[in-house]
């Protein structure tokens, strides 16, 4: 499995501190899309010439104008954005061409889909990278358990390509033993924990333990 770090809150220079406090074996970094929204995405390029050998993510959350809100994402410096699984495939499709200029990749995030297997299904065969198993951040701080459903998807599809993201903690990595995503994308529990590198390295370890 890959760990993904999602940061929402904050500055891009914040993430940039954060990030040489913690770093230690992190895979993908993920510019959250609050941070996005509250600074723009030009300055992602800081991040990426920082950190050039880590996967730099954009969550964009893409839901039309595809090829351009892919193409503004890839120029500034992300290797992969986000497009919704609500969004039509003329738009997915507008995403991946975009994709395939810059030489990035499309993550299909299929936060609040009724029936992500069945979309996967034609979204992969169209040449998406990734798919991500969402669980909305306001359902999740609800206590909102969407393991049965990441289950079903995982017997369907198996874990190639598959990002689990949402809530994220050591308890439900220990569920997902016999049900490994590719990626694994990891928030708050780390970047809000009183001690982040504390955190971080008991992420790692759980990780390294059930890995198949």
């Amino acid at each position: 499995m890959k760990l993904q770090l999602a940061y929402d809150l904050g500055t891009y220079q914040g993430l940039i501190e954060f990030i040489d406090q913690i770093d230690e074996q992190i895979d993908i970094i993920e510019i959250g899309t609050p941070l996005i929204l509250r600074e723009g995405i030009s300055k992602l390029e800081r991040v990426k010439n920082k950190f050039p050998e880590k996967t730099i993510f954009a969550d964009l959350k893409i839901m039309d104008a595809g090829k351009l809100e892919a193409e503004i994402g890839f120029q500034a410096g992300a290797d992969i954005v986000s497009v919704l699984g609500l969004a039509s495939s003329k738009t997915v499709s507008g995403a991946k061409k975009s994709a395939t200029k810059f030489g990035g990749k499309i993550m299909i995030d299929m936060i609040n889909h009724h029936d992500p297997a069945n979309q996967w299904f034609e979204y992969k065969q169209m040449g998406m990278d990734f798919v991500c198993l969402h669980t909305a951040h306001d359902d999740a701080v609800s206590g909102v358990d969407s393991f049965e459903n990441y289950k079903i998807f995982h017997q369907i599809h198996d874990g190639n390509n598959l990002s689990l993201a949402g809530g994220v903690n050591p308890e439900m990595i220990f569920k997902i033993k016999s049900c490994q995503p590719e990626i694994l994308v990891v928030g708050s529990y780390i970047t809000a924990s009183n001690n982040p590198r504390k955190a971080l390295r008991e992420i790692r370890r759980i990780m390294n333990e059930i890995t198949l």
